[in-house]
């Protein structure tokens, strides 16, 4: 049902127009990637109110649904609100803009978008924001041995390798017909209704024969469930046929003429490096192991794996031919003295024994307690020397506060008091 067009609604609509229409002239471009329901909305939209061109004002309307387009009206048109920032790119934020240059494309006011187109609007993916519509599927994360990876990623390359040399032709998946050679492996779910009910699902995986014969590893594998409460995401890389896709596509291009000389790539929306599509939320975990560890191949894929791990990097050998030995430098050949002198170590000659005792008895009557570095320090003697004399004048204490320290026998000071 068309809305009702008062008397002021085509005055709006003919100024609206005059002023806008110089500016948004260009803006006729293929529709972006994901806006066929948004189209869908907007076309029904404007056969309600019985526009004319309606096709021409449906092409304006989804081509500044390119962020390159609706930035370059943004700053053509200078409207109040919002105001453009490049700093600030939000789906919420491109929502606004695109909404306050397609009432002027239309001749409406904002609010005159039914819900159907605001629905749409709000559904369509904006290059640089994160994808969410498969956020409520449900992804298992698998655990598996590092073998069987490596096995996985033989068996990829070699496909990869023969796709290549059959033309580039690839194999389909969904609804085609897989080879019995291509598949990797298979699983199966077995369910026990008597069990109880954390062990009533079984989960077992199975190799195919080309993959563990050609590796020499395990065939028969149990999937075992561990519990984890923590939520966990999967993301992936930015998926085909979106607009983020389409959008760095657009940008890549223009960098590369850029560079190449035949354009410039000023109004280019600088689109983030690292983009991300939500594809599910882990329902269950799983640990994959080898469903024996009898099995021979399973004991010689452990073997290997044992032999890799002791297995030497560094090994000595004997070098032929003349060898030259070249002694590591000392001390005294690694620092030397300003003014050129050699360091001379002085050599502690020995005192004889009274003279030592007399020097010893001095440094008492000068301090009761010394340690026996300071004592080697004064009497500049050998310290194997002087502890065989200080052992008979003085005693170290070995414990209370004077820990370490030497004091004179009780009879050298009965007889110097």
């Amino acid at each position: 049902m068309a809305p009702k067009r008062g008397k002021t609604s085509p005055t709006v609509k003919d100024e609206v127009m005059e002023d806008v229409k110089p500016e948004l002239e260009d803006i006729v471009m293929a529709p972006p990637p994901g806006s066929e329901h948004l189209g869908q909305a907007l076309d029904d939209f404007l056969r309600s109110r019985k526009a004319p061109n309606s096709r021409r004002i449906l092409h304006r309307l989804l081509g500044i649904l390119h962020p390159n387009n609706l930035r370059a009206a943004a700053h053509e048109l200078r409207y109040n609100k919002p105001q453009w920032s490049d700093d600030n790119t939000t789906p919420a934020q491109y929502r606004a803009h695109w909404r306050v240059q397609a009432s002027k494309i239309v001749g409406c006011k904002e609010d005159a978008f039914p819900e159907p187109v605001i629905n749409a609007l709000r559904g369509f993916l904006w290059p640089g924001c994160l994808d969410t519509q498969r956020g409520e599927h449900l992804a298992w994360l698998v655990k598996v041995p590092a073998f069987v990876t490596r096995a996985w990623r033989a068996a990829s390359d070699a496909l990869d390798e023969v796709s290549e040399l059959d033309g580039g032709v690839g194999t389909e998946i969904d609804g085609g017909k897989v080879d019995d050679k291509e598949l990797l492996g298979r699983m199966r779910m077995t369910v026990d209704p008597f069990a109880p009910p954390e062990k009533r699902q079984r989960h077992f995986l199975t190799l195919e024969d080309n993959v563990s014969a050609a590796n020499r590893i395990p065939k028969e594998y149990d999937m075992v469930m561990t519990p984890d409460d923590q939520p966990i995401h999967v993301f992936s890389d930015v998926r085909e046929n979106t607009a983020a896709a389409a959008a760095r596509a657009a940008a890549r291009l223009a960098a590369e003429r850029a560079l190449a000389g035949r354009g410039s790539g000023e109004n280019q929306l600088s689109l983030p490096h690292d983009e991300f599509v939500l594809e599910g939320a882990v329902s269950e975990k799983f640990d994959v192991r080898p469903a024996s560890v009898t099995d021979e191949a399973y004991r010689a894929t452990h073997l290997r794996r044992i032999e890799e791990a002791t297995k030497k990097t560094r090994v000595m050998g004997d070098v032929k031919g003349p060898q030259r030995t070249v002694p590591l430098p000392k001390a005294r050949n690694i620092t030397q003295r300003l003014d050129g002198k050699e360091d001379v170590k002085e050599k502690a000659e020995r005192l004889e024994k009274p003279l030592l005792e007399d020097r010893l008895m001095g440094l008492f009557e000068r301090q009761s307690l010394w340690s026996f570095k300071q004592l080697v320090a004064e009497t500049r003697q050998p310290a194997v020397w002087l502890k065989e004399v200080l052992t008979e004048l003085a005693v170290l204490n070995r414990r209370g506060p004077n820990t370490g320290m030497y004091v004179l026998k009780e009879e050298y000071r009965r007889r110097g008091a």
